[in-house]
């Protein structure tokens, strides 16, 4: 059959379709943040308000939850209504949370819904800091940000269905969409850079001293750096802050810009009552959410602890530890979580009828794991597109309620490996709740006379290992050769409980 050419194929569509699309196209407005025009009428406020209400749950499951810290996330949500109450947009009710995630991040969604993780609060080094960063994402909401990024989004998707219609042909359609995808997972150079000049605008007007965006900015670009240089990694940012708002020298230069454009203030940091107020919040994976100490994971809540192999490194995420190997000389992935059957099984039946319900198993093994019921069930999987034996270890923990390894050996795993992974299942056991006391916590030290940042960085514990004094430097904002300290002045650095 012969093709039909774009030009002809275009006479069938409706021309009530073409006049829709261009009337979509001149709907723009003023925003009054900005005074700019901008295209962001297919998102309303109502449907603003609607979306962040749906998605409200699903962010708080995704990063951990509220931090269980009452004066702390009052103290968050002051600082935001304080900040909230000069903006341009009075349609909107602004809402703030500090979440339980270790990682450094702060995120808005439409409705006026704003989150900041405590990694945050352990790089921000004075309230007004801390202000930046809400106010930035403030900045994303008055600016109407993601209201622009969706109208845009759907113009997107109709013009490819329209194309693809036109041209008889879905890999079209799939192909603009896929675009319009990862249009939404960061915001662009343009949103950023005014979300920051937003942002210092409302710091203005709220008291704090402007220049707080910029120091807070090079804080958090020399922490990147930092971690990328301890974890051997130049290939992208380690702070996932970074992954949704990337930083530029560009960036913080309008900031320096931007701040001069206003008069001096008062220069409210409030440095020392901030300190104070976060001293004890937690380093890295909380209490509640089981902690990383040398090669075991612990979890001093639910009262359990397992071993990885000295090669392995682990990432504690709200719902699984991920772990992986820690170079190229050895394999393998693995992933712990836990399971819910709908009634009491024993290990063996809930491996075999719920867990891999749709998989046919054969040879399910009945163990004992310290004292604990489980089973274990190999079979041929891939691993990256390449052949692998996976392995499953499920262990009784309480009715209904399975503890699980899934293991991913690949082709070729030299036996020692293989058997690494083998005594990481058999290492998981019950500990005493009250054996084991926290992780690592953010606290303060009153430097005086004589001392140093060498001397300082020696007060933390090992965690950072011979990157003491550097990560002491990027938590107190200190430049990177910086050695000297102010005596009388509040200092942090990170201890374990």
């Amino acid at each position: 059959m012969r093709g039909i050419s774009i030009k002809s194929s275009l006479r069938v569509i409706s021309p009530l379709v073409l006049l829709s699309f261009s009337m979509i196209l001149s709907a723009c407005s003023t925003n009054p943040a900005t005074g700019e025009r901008q295209f962001t009428s297919l998102m309303s406020p109502e449907k603003e308000k609607q979306i962040g209400a749906q998605e409200h749950e699903k962010a708080l499951k995704q990063f951990g939850g509220i931090y269980k810290n009452k004066e702390l996330t009052d103290y968050v949500s002051r600082i935001g209504q304080a900040l909230a109450k000069n903006t341009e947009r009075n349609d909107v009710e602004y809402k703030f949370f500090l979440l339980d995630s270790p990682e450094a991040n702060a995120f808005a969604i439409p409705g006026g819904y704003i989150y900041i993780t405590r990694g945050i609060l352990a790089l921000a080094n004075n309230e007004a800091e801390l202000a930046a960063v809400i106010g930035h994402e403030i900045g994303h909401i008055t600016g109407r940000h993601s209201a622009e990024r969706y109208s845009h989004t759907v113009v997107t998707s109709l013009g490819a269905a329209i194309l693809g219609a036109a041209v008889n042909d879905k890999n079209v359609s799939d192909a603009a969409n896929y675009g319009a995808g990862l249009y939404l997972n960061s915001y662009s150079r343009s949103q950023e850079n005014e979300a920051d000049m937003l942002g210092v605008r409302y710091l203005h007007r709220a008291g704090y001293d402007v220049t707080a965006m910029t120091g807070f900015l090079t804080s958090l670009g020399a922490f990147s750096k930092l971690e990328a240089q301890v974890n051997g990694d130049d290939t992208g940012p380690r702070v996932e802050y970074l992954s949704t708002h990337p930083l530029t020298e560009k960036r913080i230069v309008n900031t320096v810009k931007e701040s001069g454009r206003y008069p001096a203030n008062a220069k409210n940091m409030h440095k020392k009552s901030y300190l104070k107020m976060i001293n004890g919040v937690a380093w890295g994976s909380s209490k509640a959410q089981g902690f990383v100490r040398n090669h075991d994971f612990v979890h001093p809540e639910m009262g359990f602890k397992f071993t990885v192999p000295d090669f392995a490194k682990m990432v504690n995420r709200p719902s699984e530890v991920l772990i992986t190997a820690n170079d190229q000389a050895h394999k393998g992935v693995a992933v712990f979580d836990m399971g819910t059957a709908r009634q009491e099984l024993s290990p063996t039946a809930y491996i075999e009828y719920e867990w891999m319900k749709k998989e046919p198993l054969q040879g399910v093994e009945a163990i004992k794991i310290n004292g604990l019921d489980a089973a274990t069930a190999v079979f041929p999987g891939h691993i990256n597109g390449n052949a692998a034996q996976i392995r499953l270890v499920a262990i009784a923990w309480a009715p209904k309620k399975f503890i699980r390894f899934q293991i991913a050996l690949p082709a070729g795993l030299s036996a020692a490996d293989n058997e690494a992974y083998k005594k990481m299942t058999y290492s998981f056991k019950r500990i005493d709740k009250n054996s084991v006391g926290g992780g690592d916590m953010i606290a303060l030290t009153l430097a005086r006379q004589g001392d140093s940042v060498d001397v300082l960085s020696q007060l933390q514990t090992s965690v950072f290992n011979e990157y003491s004094s550097a990560y002491f430097r990027v938590l107190n904002g200190l430049p990177a050769q910086q050695n000297n300290v102010v005596a009388g002045d509040l200092y942090k650095i990170i201890k374990r409980d």
